[in-house]
């Protein structure tokens, strides 16, 4: 197809999300007008040696896969535990509505504690959180932190942030 252009990224899959690579396959026309307005040297030399040695190991990707796709699972129950609407995901996050406190103030309380998720203020998301999946414990540390905000156990206006060396999934 002449106006189709096919972009993939290495971020998840091929846990290359620090790199922020990705690919296009398209037309030769279609490509063709993009080099015209691509920015010189968009993408350093470091980067494309990794993203293909990622790529010719697809063994590798799909081990991470797999992976993604058994965390997402696990974190998706331990969500619904706790009275989050989840509704199924094929990406690499899930869309979680909270059970009666307000997606804005849990995340704020989980920003406090140095754990990110994403909180969208527009109409049909600003009652949900948007959050990655990450390693079988860093889902751990939210799931943790999320009952003891939703149980009261624990005031959601701590002050201290867990500074953590895990990498980056």
């Amino acid at each position: 197809f002449e106006n189709v252009i096919v972009l993939r990224t290495l971020s998840k899959g091929y846990s290359l999300a620090g790199l922020r690579l990705g690919f296009g396959v398209a037309h030769p026309k279609l490509l063709a007008g993009l080099f015209k307005v691509k920015d010189s040297y968009n993408v350093d030399a470091i980067a494309i040696l990794l993203g293909a040695a990622a790529i010719r190991d697809q063994a590798y990707k799909d081990a991470c896969v797999n992976k993604v796709k058994a965390s997402r699972a696990m974190l998706t129950v331990d969500l619904k535990n706790l009275g989050f609407t989840v509704p199924y995901s094929h990406g690499n996050f899930v869309l979680a509505t909270p059970p009666a406190r307000d997606a804005e103030s849990l995340y704020l309380a989980l920003k406090q504690r140095g754990i990110f998720v994403r909180y969208f203020k527009q109409p049909g998301l600003d009652d949900k959180l948007r959050i990655s999946v990450g390693t079988d414990e860093q889902n751990q540390v939210l799931v943790e932190a999320l009952a003891r905000l939703i149980s009261g156990s624990e005031p959601s206006d701590r002050k201290t942030i867990p500074i953590s060396n895990d990498p980056v999934r």
